[in-house]
């Protein structure tokens, strides 16, 4: 039964992987450069993806804690005496710093609602630093999670 749990953990946490960062890596290289003159159309995509940003971020924390807390490497809370355990404190910053990122785009400044008005250039303009920053704090997280497998 353990390794079906770690198996389902791990394809979770590579599903929400594949949402989360995805979305970001997308927005950055397609939407905001074919759309970046709709911005009802980008207000939309912004609206509809908050859902699975959120089950993402979710199942991200429920799986990620499960796969943390199993691997040889994890000496435990708080202790980075390892490689490993350096790798992930800075892997865990950058979310957390994600995370911060898209509360102030979207709950302090309200870029998503703000690509809608009559006058939508200073928003998307925003929308594109915030996809921007996300789309590489993003592949900074994956990067990380590929240079704590080596061991």
């Amino acid at each position: 039964m353990p390794q079906i749990l770690i198996s389902l953990s791990t394809w979770l946490h590579a599903i929400a992987t594949v949402i989360f960062i995805g979305h970001f890596v997308l927005l950055a290289g397609l939407y905001i450069p074919a759309l970046s003159k709709n911005g009802p159309a980008l207000s939309e995509i912004s609206k509809r993806s908050r859902p699975w940003m959120y089950a993402s971020l979710l199942v991200f924390a429920i799986t990620g804690t499960h796969l943390m807390m199993i691997d040889s490497g994890y000496l435990g809370f708080m202790d980075f005496g390892n490689f490993w355990g350096i790798v992930m404190l800075v892997k865990h910053i950058l979310v957390f710093a994600m995370i911060a990122l898209g509360f102030w785009y979207n709950a302090i400044l309200r870029v998503g609602p703000m690509m809608s008005s009559n006058n939508p250039e200073q928003a998307i303009a925003r929308f594109r630093q915030y996809v921007n920053a996300m789309a590489i704090c993003g592949v900074l997280v994956l990067l990380l999670t590929a240079v704590a497998q080596v061991e």
